[in-house]
């Protein structure tokens, strides 16, 4: 069963424009995804998630076959730009992308029609086939000083076969798989089709979860969600038969895990598997997936001295998007142009090297002739586009020659010392090439950037002033378009020279919370980065920032603090701080949870969750939220004893002391917080 659109989750949007920025944003609030279900009866089994779950009203949604991800609430930073990441176990990052926070429940989308392309502000041009085991992250600032680092882990559960309908018993059973270390409690299978709003269903999808066969709460089937091993089978009983057919077609199976859900029954951290969606881009204009990525190209240099029957070709190829067939080679050709005479001996030469090739000779070439030189990379059977070609240059006799052209140069800024001993101290070297127009090459462990015209294996290409943090030798190396070459080398040891900064302007706050503050001042002309001072200063230092905004996390609860920001040159001087701003925290409210509640009467009764606050006091009532009449006993919130982790409480009573007639069940921290209710098992 296709889903031609974000089904039950949100309607349809307008098509996005070719790039893919977000146009005509959604505001749909997706209650059917976090308000509704059993809440679950046991804790997420250890080492499932690995990283901090999403609370709400945060969220990070994943729709892994459709590489499809929405990221709900995180209305504190609207206006913001986020960062979101697949990384996969082993791997590392699979794919990224970047986007601005609306105000709305859906704070925006990736890989969906109305949001962003995966690639959109990062340099992971790809969108990633998104599995099981991954995990979908966003933050915002640098992963250093990330305010917020929420990740959902992608869960390995699916529907693997289509709905098979019994038309004699009006049953309608989806099966799939499910990774045994997933929590029972906190999974839903649902079949959604939107013609059964129509029906005695009278909801757009049907669901079921473990627990034995239920009627529906509004009606019009049974159902059951059984779980054996590694697989699953849910069970839909139909009142009428009409509605069991529409159920089976033109719809879609989807399992539905999350990791975990608070008090409130709000779910966090889901993995929503779609049965028979296509994964790759969601709209026109976005990067190819893995599988369709061409091998990569990349830029390449030629040096061809007047006259020579030789070239040196090097090359850096682009890092390949991950999951794409790896390079296994590079072709290396110099093609001689159309009309050349036949009686010269080579119209085209060329070679073949291995994957960590990193450049080439070419010999056998006519000294009177132009060659056009071609580097492509070689992945599987496919060969990627040529490199961009940064010159080359023909030999000195002939109607097509080229003259030897304009000798190199090169200066350094400043100029190096001889020895250690006369090295130039200073914070960066700058380095110009003449004529313009070619390219500079570097090494800095000590050996000579180039042998001649042969670079070294250990050579860099040289984009922005190098920095100096200790004594070094540094070499470079010119080539120049006309393929002559420079080099100059000096010893250099960390100092500075440059001026520092103007202070930044206009320093204030916003969002102030219990634990965070928000900060944003005036841009400085030619700042490399900001740095945030506090008074006092936090347990951890806040790490510098290139943007004009940060938020500082790690603040106590109902403490004063005063903030400054210093703009940072190049070379990591500071300038005089700001004008300062006092900022005052909120005080604290705890969060709690109930994760699992089992009473026996007269027997036992046991009740867990977890809390945000060290040292508060649980209490355990019997009854409606807000009815204190029945108080069972209080628990301490308190460290979990190892090997778990987090901050829990627990309450358990034996014998006598297990009230009876417990039917449900509600908490209350002494820091604010409650949860419930919820109704134990027995």
């Amino acid at each position: 069963m296709n889903i031609p659109s974000r089904t039950e989750v949100t309607a349809g949007v307008p098509s996005a424009p070719p790039d893919g920025r977000p146009r005509g944003r959604r505001r749909a609030v997706v209650a059917g995804l976090v308000a509704t279900g059993l809440v679950g009866t046991s804790l997420i089994l250890p080492g499932f998630a690995a990283a901090a779950v999403p609370t709400f009203p945060d969220n990070v949604v994943v729709f892994p076959d459709r590489d499809f991800v929405t990221l709900e609430g995180y209305q504190d930073h609207v206006g913001q730009t986020a960062t979101v990441e697949v990384t996969r176990p082993g791997v590392g990052v699979v794919g990224s992308a970047q986007g601005v926070v609306e105000a709305g429940d859906v704070a925006f989308e990736i890989n969906h029609p109305g949001g962003y392309c995966w690639g959109a502000g990062t340099d992971l041009k790809v969108t990633p086939d998104i599995k099981p085991g991954d995990g979908v992250s966003i933050r915002f600032g640098t992963a250093a000083n990330a305010d917020a680092d929420d990740t959902t882990t992608v869960a390995d559960a699916f529907v693997n076969a289509k709905s098979e309908l019994d038309e004699t018993t009006r049953t309608l059973t989806v099966t799939g798989h499910f990774d045994p270390e997933l929590n029972p409690g906190q999974v839903e299978q649902r079949i959604v089709n939107p013609e059964l709003t129509e029906t005695d269903v009278a909801r757009r999808d049907i669901r079921a979860v473990p627990g034995g066969r239920t009627p529906a709460p509004k009606g019009g089937y049974d159902s059951d969600l059984e779980i054996t091993g590694d697989t699953f089978k849910a069970t839909y009983w139909f009142n009428t038969l009409e509605t069991a057919r529409i159920a089976a077609t033109g719809g879609g199976e989807r399992f539905m895990s999350w990791q975990v859900e608070d008090g409130e029954a709000n779910r966090q951290g889901l993995t929503i598997a779609e049965h028979g969606e296509l994964g790759g881009p969601g709209m026109g204009g976005c990067p190819a997936g893995p599988t369709d990525a061409g091998a990569p190209a990349g830029t390449a240099q030629v040096i061809r001295p007047a006259g020579s029957t030789t070239a040196q070709v090097s090359w850096t190829p682009t890092t390949a998007v991950p999951g794409a067939a790896a390079v296994t080679g590079y072709s290396i050709l110099a093609i001689a142009p159309a009309g050349t005479d036949p009686a010269a001996p080579v119209n085209q030469v060329g070679v073949r090297t291995g994957a960590d090739a990193k450049q080439a000779t070419i010999a056998g070439l006519t000294a009177e002739t132009n060659y056009t030189f071609e580097v492509r990379s070689i992945a599987d059977s496919n060969m990627s586009k040529p490199f961009t070609i940064a010159t080359s240059t023909g030999g000195t006799a002939g109607g097509s020659t080229q003259t030897p052209g304009a000798e190199a140069g090169i200066t350094l800024t400043p100029p190096g010392g001889t020895d250690a001993d006369t090295a130039a101290a200073t914070g960066l070297v700058t380095v110009a090439g003449s004529p313009a127009g070619g390219q500079i090459w570097y090494t800095d462990d000590g050996s000579e950037a180039a042998t001649a015209d042969a670079l070294s294996e250990t050579a860099k290409l040289y984009t922005a002033p190098v920095p100096v943090t200790a004594l070094m030798k540094l070499s470079f190396a010119y080539f120049n378009t006309d393929g002559n070459v420079a080099k100059a080398s000096g010893f250099y040891k960390a100092g500075t020279s440059q001026e520092a900064l103007a202070a930044p302007a206009e320093l204030a706050s916003s969002a102030v919370a219990a634990d965070r503050v928000t900060l944003t001042w005036g841009a400085v002309t030619g700042a490399a980065g900001y740095q945030v001072e506090a008074s006092p200063a936090l347990a951890a230092p806040i790490a510098a920032t290139t943007a004009t905004q940060q938020v500082v996390t790690g603040l106590a609860a109902n403490t004063s603090y005063t903030f400054t920001v210093k703009a940072k040159n190049a070379e990591g001087t500071l300038s005089a701080a700001s004008n300062s701003v006092p900022v005052t925290t909120t005080a604290a409210t705890d969060r709690i949870t109930v994760g699992g509640a089992r009473y026996r009467a007269g027997d036992r009764l046991e009740i867990s969750g977890t809390g945000t606050q060290q040292g508060v006091t649980v209490r355990v009532y019997n009854g409606a939220v807000g009815d204190k009449t029945r108080l069972i006993g209080t628990a301490t919130v308190t460290n979990a004893v190892a090997p778990a982790t987090g901050i829990t409480w627990d309450l358990r009573l034996r014998g006598n002391t297990v009230p009876a007639g417990v039917t449900t069940l509600w908490v209350e921290s002494s820091g604010g917080g409650t949860a419930g209710p919820v109704t134990p098992t027995r």
